[in-house]
């Protein structure tokens, strides 16, 4: 089976599980004794009949990893999983559990506030998970399944609350700061509205119901699945016996040259020119400067120009919940209604179980790629590929065949012809950062042309994440700084350097931000 028919079945197999009668892929499976996953940020292996994602590059399986969630409720209050059956566990909140996508789960919140004698079964569909980064253990980023007072005392009345748990797109982030342990909760009209403003907004990874009709115990024993929970204190997840039922986010069709497209909800990025690109106005101002640009304005040979910075990039996922309620209204009897007649028929029904599919493994019929076109000459000889964003050429000979890839070098190389300031950008630390950490941006800019520049400025918009620290913008040449607000809810900072900048001659500013 080629690599592009792989990459495509992938695509429809996170929909569900494959239809009965379907070919097996071959080498899928865990191998006979080998546990079910590695440690917490280890790679768990895939359930039975889930084709894996492949690794960018070298063709090799991917399986996807679990969700870690963190269970947090009043003091005092227990929370165990899979009630009901044989695997049961039960821990005291706040804890974290790693939960398989692509499952319905049943909890169970005993030891209430206030009422002691009553328990809750909250339902959690689990449709995505983190994409770790290297050095990341998505263990430690658990996302937050959120029982407060308020939300028992409501279910415990006859409320039905809804929460959709989504991965903050960066873009589109709030701009406030708030703790892992104390998620941001936006209240939305229903739970179509809930999960619709999360997919817009991020990445759906969880959908939370709270308050529904007790379960019998059948109900209970059937959806303990083995393999599919990982418990406090775990270091494995055994392969589970029942394949996934509904969707989750998983592996996405793209091209098999080219290679997937990275998730953007993991880190936050600064620098670089994004949206309407930079320019001077008719009155000499700097326009498209757009959240999480860097843009540097100077003067050569009496005309005003401008230029950019590289990209930098800080990875510190942030969950964020939308959350409805319903209410019970009515009328409350002691006994249940013999017979309801309606005049009008049922107006619509939900299935929450995914519907299977017959999928064929032969090859597709047609695939449509937005990221980018591509051509193919020829079995034998030499085939071509031009990418939107970066070339690729590969030369192919009776089977055997040679790629050769052309990626964006790290830092900036200057042109001289072109742009003769070249402008780079660095933060510190970079990488893996926690919510509430500080962090020094250090923006760079040289002369790197054989004539002399003047009059630089230097505008970063800061990202939503972000929070500009006041007082601690520096430069090592005099300069006339200033800050305001931006578009989302952070600030723009410039600093303006009157005089002349040589051939070869440098400048450097700085200034901290809090990451949000």
């Amino acid at each position: 089976m080629n690599v592009g028919v792989l990459t495509l079945l992938g695509s429809f197999a996170a929909a569900g599980p494959v239809a009965p009668g379907s070919v097996p892929v071959p080498g899928m499976g865990p191998p006979a004794g080998v546990p079910a996953m590695a440690a917490p940020g280890g790679m768990p292996t895939l359930p039975p009949g889930m084709p894996p994602m492949l690794q960018p590059g070298l063709g090799m399986p991917v399986p996807a990893p679990v969700l870690a969630a963190k269970v947090l409720a009043p003091p005092g209050v227990r929370v165990a999983v899979h009630p009901g059956s044989k695997l049961a566990r039960i821990s005291e909140t706040p804890a974290v559990f790693g939960f398989r996508p692509g499952y319905v789960y049943r909890l169970e919140l005993s030891n209430l506030p206030y009422h002691p004698d009553r328990v809750l079964y909250p339902e959690i569909e689990v449709h995505g998970v983190l994409v770790p980064r290297p050095g990341m253990n998505y263990m430690d980023w658990p996302a937050p399944l959120v029982f407060n007072s308020r939300d028992i005392e409501r279910a415990l009345a006859g409320a039905l609350i809804t929460k959709a748990v989504y991965l903050e797109d960066p873009e589109k982030a709030i701009p406030a700061e708030f703790s892992p342990n104390t998620p941001y909760e936006v209240s939305v009209g229903s739970e179509e509205e809930a999960i619709k403003a999360a997919i817009a907004n991020g990445r759906l990874v969880a959908i939370v119901r709270l308050g529904s009709k007790l379960p019998p115990p059948d109900w209970l024993a059937a959806s303990a699945i083995d393999g599919t929970i990982l418990a406090p204190g775990e270091r494995y997840l055994r392969t589970p016996v029942v394949p996934p039922t509904i969707r989750f986010y998983g592996c996405k069709l793209y091209d098999p040259i080219y290679g997937p497209r990275g998730p953007k909800e993991e880190c936050l990025v600064d620098g670089g020119d994004k949206l309407d690109p930079l320019g001077i106005g008719p009155e000499g101002r700097l326009g498209g400067l757009n959240p999480t640009d860097v843009g540097v304005e100077y003067t050569i040979a009496g005309r005003r120009r401008v230029t950019t910075s590289n990209v930098v990039c800080l990875c510190v996922p942030r969950f964020v919940i939308q959350r409805s309620e319903i209410a019970p209204f009515g009328f409350d009897a002691p006994s249940a209604a013999v017979v309801n007649i309606g005049a009008f028929s049922l107006q619509s029904a939900r299935d929450r179980l995914a519907a299977r599919a017959e999928i064929g493994r032969e090859k597709p019929v047609a695939v449509g790629i937005k990221e980018r076109t591509m051509g193919y000459v020829g079995r034998v000889g030499t085939s071509f590929f031009i990418g939107t964003s970066r070339p690729v050429v590969m030369g192919q000979i009776q089977g055997a065949r040679v790629v050769g890839v052309v990626v964006e070098p790290e830092q900036l190389t200057a042109y001289p012809s072109l742009c003769p300031l070249t402008v780079t950008k660095s933060v510190d630390p970079s990488g893996m950062v926690q919510s509430g950490d500080i962090v020094t941006f250090t923006i760079k800019f040289v002369n790197t042309g054989n004539k002399t520049i003047s009059d630089v400025a230097v505008s970063d918009s800061l990202s939503g994440r972000l929070e500009f620290i006041a007082g601690s913008a520096q430069s090592d040449r005099a300069a006339n700084f200033t800050a305001g607000e931006n578009e989302v809810g952070s600030a723009v900072v410039r600093w303006e350097l009157p005089g002349l900048l040589l051939p070869g001659q440098s400048g450097v500013v700085k200034f901290k931000a809090k990451v949000r």
